[in-house]
């Protein structure tokens, strides 16, 4: 890769509305982002290796830039790759990233709390946390004033915001939970709880637009 890409704000979904006897337009939105395409040219230095680099160009994962090695986009390739023009010609090919809005943490950290306390959301947007309690029978958690309700808890539950989904290991709880999916917003987020709780585990999925 020769030149790293240009940074690109991610586009908010926002719907005009025109309201028949009123100038200009009304804007909607639900507060969600659009995905985008970074183009990332690259030279190809060892033709031998085409068949690899021609795997690696695949699927879906994590896509970390050299000027910020902290953090990471998730991203797959958008494009068919043509390399039997690569080698005819320039030996020069571009991928097409779609990109997912946030960037995150390249090497997450692992919260764990044995207290309630309150964590601060380091990121500029916020966050999706996946939380593991650990514990035994009915647990009421409590982040930033919102409740959720645990039923019948054995050992752990997972309540994972950004899948919308509550589990142990492979095992689906949803059944055992009530109350919204909890966020972290930007700054201060307090967590405590009630109920026989041995340990909570976060990945709190800091992340930044």
């Amino acid at each position: 890769m020769e030149f790293l890409p240009e940074r690109i704000s991610p586009k908010r979904r926002d719907e005009s509305i025109v309201i028949s006897g009123r100038h200009g337009t009304l804007t909607a939105t639900d507060g969600t982002f659009e995905t985008y395409i970074l183009q990332v040219e690259f030279v190809l230095k060892d033709i031998s290796k085409i068949d690899k680099i021609c795997s690696h160009f695949k699927d879906e994962g994590d896509l970390i830039f050299s000027n910020n090695l902290d953090r990471k986009f998730k991203a797959k390739v958008n494009n068919q790759i043509e390399f039997s023009r690569i080698i005819r010609d320039l030996k020069r090919f571009v991928v097409e990233f779609e990109v997912q809005p946030f960037m995150y943490e390249a090497s997450p950290a692992i919260l764990t709390l044995t207290e309630p306390t309150s964590i601060l959301n380091v990121g500029t947007f916020e966050s999706e946390p996946i939380i593991t309690v650990y514990g035994q029978g009915d647990i009421t958690l409590i982040i930033n004033n919102l409740n959720i309700i645990l039923n019948a808890v054995e050992e752990k539950i997972t309540i994972n915001s950004e899948a919308l989904n509550a589990y142990n290991e492979t095992l689906s709880l949803n059944n055992k939970m009530s109350g919204d999916f909890p966020i972290f917003n930007t700054g201060e987020n307090t967590i405590s709880w009630m109920g026989s709780v041995t340990r909570l585990e976060i990945k709190p999925n800091w992340r930044w637009l």
